[in-house]
């Protein structure tokens, strides 16, 4: 087995990320998650990688004998915007890796890896949406992640900038 490589996400990599958000959205095992066409189809996951990549995209592939995982941002506006939107300035993060490969700590090197990368772009802070029963909670609290806001039974969490750690 060799080692596990995070590398930058490209153009190439948008069906194995479509199939990460359908991971990233429908996390739990007891239902189905829907394929990389399904999430592209639907337009409530799609602006999440519609058109990849854009100007501040930033996305991460985690590979170790094939993909295991993926990590990205993306901007969004005030008139269209993800769930976890907060600002225009402050990117939208989406992560997921496979079921079988969960708890290994491939999604913490992949959020360690965008907040640098957001850091080094210059953003002021980045956000995410996650169930408040998501297992991934706890790798978003343990990164500097606080929550600002609640719906229902999910969360808009952000990470600020000048966040110590």
């Amino acid at each position: 087995m060799g080692d596990l490589r995070i590398r930058p996400a490209n153009v190439e990599d948008v069906p194995f990320v479509a199939t990460m958000l359908g991971e990233s959205a429908v996390w739990r095992p007891d239902k189905p998650t829907p394929s990389g066409d399904e999430v592209m189809a639907d337009p409530r996951y799609a602006m999440y990688l519609a058109g990849w990549p854009r100007p501040g995209d930033h996305g991460l592939i985690a590979e170790q004998d094939g993909s295991l995982g993926a990590a990205w941002y993306r901007t969004f506006t005030e008139a269209s915007h993800g769930y976890g939107f907060v600002a225009e300035d402050v990117p939208e993060l989406a992560i997921a890796v496979i079921a079988s490969r969960r708890g290994q700590g491939i999604g913490r090197r992949l959020l360690v890896g965008l907040l640098d990368a957001s850091l080094a772009q210059g953003y002021p802070a980045i956000s995410l949406s996650v169930r408040e029963a998501n297992p991934a909670r706890r790798l978003y609290e343990s990164s500097g992640f606080v929550t600002i806001k609640k719906h229902g039974t999910s969360w808009t969490m952000v990470r600020y900038a000048n966040h110590s750690n």
